[in-house]
């Protein structure tokens, strides 16, 4: 993944999108987790902090890794206007998720929120996850058994999505306004189709407006990789992982045909 893709002008809007803004039951989901599992804790991807900040106030040591600068950032401003105590259990790194080595054991990693999905080679994401299972925490009882989890989140692929023009119209996303006034318009749309390889060319274009009525059009462009389910749990067992759990959404019911997300609990073998 390109540390440029969120380095442009997305790290400015980020944090007032409702789309994010909305996300609150995830936070929830990895929280309870934390207490399930133990930390400490390694998010992959953590982007401005939206979740290890979470999980620092609630009492948790966080390590957050991003390979984005600007992202980093972000979360850093916002790091420390925390309390001291909070502030103090959250570790922000930069680097690269397809291959790491933070000199630590974690008790859980977490992927949330789509990283694994900017990951658009198998090669990549086999290297990705061979270097969480190096970094997960193994039982002390002189077995070697490792007891650290892995939980990561995808969508759930729609299939229209796949191949329907019509996501080939810009559609709203959502509309907000910024602290300092400016108006935002967020529209999307898929660009170009890649079946065979399993891939969308996504493009998220920011309409802003001042407080003079001047538009601006800007253009968050990407490319996005889906997963099946089985596909994941493949790829988690050919690196390592066992799968004791595969959720559909953050209540942690069942995932069925009308799930929005697929969430995976893995423990390295």
């Amino acid at each position: 993944m390109s540390s440029a893709l969120y380095d442009g002008f997305i790290a400015d809007y980020y944090d007032e999108s409702p789309i994010v803004r909305g996300r609150v039951r995830d936070v929830a989901f990895y929280r309870d987790a934390v207490l399930e599992h133990g930390g400490p804790v390694l998010e992959l991807g953590c982007g401005t902090g939206r979740v290890a900040l979470a999980l620092a106030e609630a009492g948790h040591r966080v390590t957050g890794f991003d390979i984005s600068e600007r992202m980093l950032e972000r979360c850093n401003q916002k790091r420390a206007e925390m309390r001291t105590e909070a502030r103090e259990r959250v570790r922000l790194v930069q680097g690269d998720m397809t291959k790491f080595d933070l000199g630590e054991k974690f008790r859980l990693v977490i992927i949330p929120f789509r990283p694994m999905q900017h990951l658009l080679e198998v090669e990549d994401q086999v290297s990705c996850l061979e270097s969480v299972r190096e970094h997960l925490w193994a039982d002390g009882r002189g077995t070697g058994e490792r007891r650290g989890r892995l939980i990561l989140d995808v969508f759930q692929t729609d299939a229209e999505r796949m191949h329907d023009p019509a996501y080939q119209e810009e559609g709203l996303v959502a509309e907000y306004s910024m602290p300092d006034g400016r108006r935002v318009r967020i529209m999307e749309r898929v660009k170009a189709f890649h079946r065979a390889e399993q891939r969308n060319d996504v493009e998220m274009i920011f309409y802003v407006t001042d407080a003079r009525g001047k538009e601006e059009r800007l253009v968050f462009a990407w490319t996005l990789r889906y997963f099946f389910r089985y596909e994941v749990e493949n790829l988690l067992a050919r690196c390592g992982f066992k799968v004791s759990a595969v959720y559909g959404d953050f209540d942690r019911s069942p995932l069925e045909d009308g799930s929005p997300e697929m969430i995976f609990v893995a423990e390295a073998r």
